[in-house]
C-alpha cells in the first residue's frame, strides 16, 4: 500500500508512516519509516547526534495500526489514549529503515488494544503496549 495519506488524517510533518509492507485488517500490520536528515524533530534532538524522539516512535506504532481498520480513516480523528509497558532499548537516527510491527490484541470500552514493536536491521528498539481510540 502507497498511498498513506488516503488511509490516514496525518499530514506533514506528522504522518510518520512511509509504506505499509503486510497488512491483515483486524490482525496486524508491518510499515515502514525511513528517518531522513530531514525530519524537522531532529533539528533540535540533539545538536550533533540527532536521533529519533522515542515518544515518536510510540506515535509511529499508532499510525501504523491505524490500518488495523478494514477501511479508510481518511478524515476521522485518531487519538493514542494510553501506554503501557513501552521499553526503548536503542535509539533511531537518520537513515535507519524502521519496520513498525502492531497486532490486535481487541477491543474494549471504545478502544483498540496494539502490541507493537519498532525494529531496524532486525535490532530491536521500542516495544509497547498502546491504547487508541477513534473518533
Amino acid at each position: 500500500m502507497t498511498d498513506i495519506p488516503a488511509h490516514l488524517p496525518h499530514r506533514y510533518p506528522f504522518l510518520l508512516v512511509d509504506r505499509v509492507l503486510e497488512r491483515e485488517p483486524g490482525v496486524r500490520v508491518v510499515a515502514e519509516k525511513l528517518v531522513t536528515n530531514g525530519e524537522p524533530y531532529l533539528q533540535g534532538h540533539f545538536e550533533g547526534r540527532p536521533l529519533v524522539p522515542g515518544v515518536l516512535l510510540l506515535e509511529m506504532l499508532a499510525q501504523a495500526g491505524g490500518f488495523l481498520e478494514a477501511g479508510t480513516l481518511h478524515g476521522v480523528a485518531i487519538f493514542l489514549a494510553g501506554v503501557r509497558d513501552a521499553r526503548f532499548l536503542a535509539p533511531a537516527f537518520p537513515g535507519d529503515r524502521l519496520r513498525l510491527e502492531v497486532a490486535s490484541e481487541g477491543a474494549f470500552a471504545g478502544l483498540m488494544k496494539l502490541k507493537g514493536a519498532v525494529s531496524c536491521d532486525g535490532r530491536e528498539l521500542c516495544t509497547a503496549t498502546l491504547l487508541v481510540k477513534r473518533l
